[in-house]
């Protein structure tokens, strides 16, 4: 059973712009593919985004040569603009939904004598075909397909050595874990990924981390931060209990690896710790220092507000040792919290004469 939950991530859209996306006649790869484009732009507060047909494919089950079919169409009615980008295109949806064209209106601009090979202003082209993969590219500035640069792309297509290969010029790469497609993302920055999630202590939503991480694209120092900073949780004790721990992708959108995080006890707590093995550490148990608790450490702390009697920790756990019966479950935890040490200072564990 899942349960999704906004505070893992949500994407936020106008009610005016989704029941004009819903009511405007879309085919169901058209559909698809402004949705997606929506999650992986709105979805992260961007306007737009570097995004190639095969990746959005991935996202929404449509194949790629059709992703390019329903680009190419919905950049004709000038419901997204789209440009050459490091990876496919960067793509956005146009939001003045005013200034999208019907399909009657693109073909009356299409057919029409006077349009020649298309409008400057609509940034339309002659005999668009949605159907089509192979179908022209939108001739406008804003699209990001003008005159000048199409001959160098048409270029680029047919001097692929890769007869398959992504027609949004997308390194695509082996299959990673489980048979998952790397496409859309650089090899080396997918390979950096899988060293970040291997050392990532909870593996959930790796889809989810996947994008977060591929929006931050962190360099090798980067990386090497951010590996550093699980380590020093994993030292600090913070995420012992996985139910502390947030999923990855959480964790990159909030920055985590810049948390300032307390690795070792302060002098004060890690002296009383020291007393407390060495008086009742063979009865009890000893504790270690070299994992840090940041529980532990602010129980310690308040412990010592608990007296104003000087080395009150020698004398509290000497007096525990010698005058009291201790039962065999007890802890340091317990004995230094204040419910412990009331109730050992009110006699529960006084040995009886």
């Amino acid at each position: 059973m899942t349960t999704p939950q906004t505070e893992n991530g949500f994407t936020m859209i106008a009610n005016e712009l989704l029941e004009t996306i819903l009511g405007s006649g879309f085919s169901l790869h058209e559909q698809s593919v402004i949705l997606t484009v929506i999650r992986k732009t709105y979805g992260y507060g961007k306007k737009e985004d570097d995004m190639s047909a095969a990746q959005i494919g991935a996202m929404c089950g449509v194949a790629r040569q059709h992703v390019t079919s329903a680009l190419n169409a919905l950049a004709a009615r000038n419901v997204i603009n789209k440009r050459p980008g490091r990876f496919g295109m960067i793509i956005g949806i146009q939001k003045d939904h005013r200034r999208w064209f019907s399909k009657a209106q693109l073909r009356s601009m299409t057919d029409s004598p006077e349009s020649g090979q298309g409008s400057p202003k609509s940034g339309h082209v002659q005999n668009v075909d949605a159907d089509s993969p192979e179908s022209g590219q939108v001739d406008s500035p804003e699209s990001g397909h003008t005159k000048e640069t199409l001959p160098k792309e048409n270029h680029q297509k047919k001097t692929s050595c890769a007869p398959q290969a992504d027609r949004d010029q997308v390194a695509e790469t082996p299959a990673g874990q489980k048979g998952r497609a790397r496409t859309g993302i650089a090899a080396d920055l997918q390979d950096r990924f899988e060293r970040f999630y291997a050392a990532y202590p909870l593996k959930k939503s790796r889809g989810a981390a996947e994008k977060a991480f591929a929006k931050i694209r962190p360099d090798e120092a980067l990386l090497a931060e951010m590996l550093a900073a699980l380590e020093k949780r994993q030292v600090s004790g913070t995420w012992l209990d996985p139910k502390f721990i947030p999923y990855p992708a959480t964790w990159l959108n909030a920055q985590g690896w810049a948390d300032v995080i307390a690795v070792e006890y302060s002098a004060p707590v890690h002296e009383v710790i020291d007393i407390f093995n060495e008086v009742l550490g063979q009865q009890l148990g000893e504790i270690s220092l070299s994992i840090f608790v940041p529980a532990r450490e602010a129980l310690v702390t308040e412990f010592l507000t608990f007296s104003n009697k000087p080395d009150l920790a020698r004398r509290y756990f000497t007096w525990l040792r010698d005058d009291n019966d201790l039962p065999p479950m007890i802890g340091f935890d317990r004995l230094i919290g204040r419910q412990g040490y009331a109730d050992a200072i009110g006699g529960k564990f006084t040995r009886k004469p």
